[in-house]
């Protein structure tokens, strides 16, 4: 875990955990075991641009902001995108 990266301590990154029931911020996802059997922890989720530390998210979640390039924005395009083009619920 690269927490010094962030400035975050163990004791910030446990209590951020505690904090969250050990569930990413933003799907809810656990921690998991990888099929090496290593635990796949929490990412430690920091404003580019300030350095502060939001949560901890899942690295799905946390790939998808820096893909978005943590735009408000466009994250909201993406909303509006996905809404425009989901499957009408009635038909299927």
């Amino acid at each position: 875990m690269r927490l010094i990266n962030y400035g975050c301590s163990a004791s910030q990154f446990d209590a951020m955990f505690a904090a969250q029931d050990g569930k990413c911020a933003i799907c809810g996802a656990l921690e998991t075991r990888t099929q090496q059997s290593r635990l796949r922890t929490l990412a430690v989720d920091h404003d580019h641009a300030t350095g502060k530390i939001r949560a901890l998210l899942c690295g799905g979640c946390n790939s998808g902001l820096g893909s978005f390039e943590h735009d408000p924005n466009v994250l909201e395009a993406a909303i509006t995108y996905l809404q425009a083009h989901a499957p009408d619920m009635r038909t299927l």
